[in-house]
């Protein structure tokens, strides 16, 4: 099960940022943070491969668990350690690049999950832009799950454009078409929420409810990839 105390030390080898310090607290973050990640993965992996048979399901990290270190090489920001982790279920990235997902992530102050799909793909994009502007039934089952939720699932917001380019749609159609990446996530901002034994329980029946939104946005890119 996920803890604050594990939580917690995700932040304290953030804050020391010190590989000698990692490797000391090697067996603790494994232990208290990676293990209960890859609980999390097994008690979900049925449910993930009953949405799509060739969702990889293996818990492991890289393959379905973000990394505790990070990758500087391209950035700016050279702190070695994260304060949050995440669990994504996805098809072989290698095989399906931009392929949408479905996720967890657990932060300091708050966690989120649901399904979404990042790409700098344009054919990808522009697949999924066409399915919204033509009404698309799988993207009215979609946009259905976000206007029926009463709140509890919401479009990224931080992903929208600043200025619309579809100045004579609907509001509510805008705010599908104005974006390059598409995520409808929960998000917790009570982070002790998720400290609890039926976690998994909650993604699972969350995962089941967010199928029309991946059945969509994995329909944008098989059109784009034809």
């Amino acid at each position: 099960m996920l803890t604050q105390e594990g939580l917690d030390l995700l932040v304290v080898n953030r804050l020391n940022d010190s590989k000698e310090w990692y490797e000391e607290h090697k067996g603790e973050i494994r232990r208290l943070v990676i293990e209960p990640f890859f609980e999390l993965i097994t008690d979900l992996g049925q449910t993930m491969l009953s949405i799509d048979s060739e969702i990889v399901i293996e818990p492991k990290v890289d393959r379905t668990l973000s990394r505790v270190y990070r990758d500087t090489r391209f950035t700016k920001d050279k702190s070695r350690y994260r304060d949050c982790i995440w669990l994504y279920f996805r098809r072989d990235k290698n095989l399906y690049p931009g392929y949408p997902w479905f996720f967890f992530e657990l932060r300091p102050y708050m966690a989120w999950w649901g399904c979404g799909r990042y790409t700098r793909d344009t054919s990808y994009v522009d697949a999924t832009r066409k399915m919204i502007m033509d009404r698309d039934p799988l993207y009215l089952e979609a946009k259905r799950v976000v206007d029926d939720s009463d709140s509890y699932f919401m479009l990224e917001q931080d992903e929208r454009y600043k200025r619309t380019m579809h100045p004579d749609e609907p509001e509510d159609t805008r705010d599908w078409l104005d974006r390059r990446s598409i995520h409808v996530v929960h998000i917790e901002n009570d982070v002790t929420k998720v400290f609890t034994k039926d976690l998994s329980e909650k993604l699972r029946r969350d995962y089941l409810r967010l199928v029309p939104v991946y059945r969509f946005l994995s329909e944008g890119y098989n059109r784009a990839m034809h």
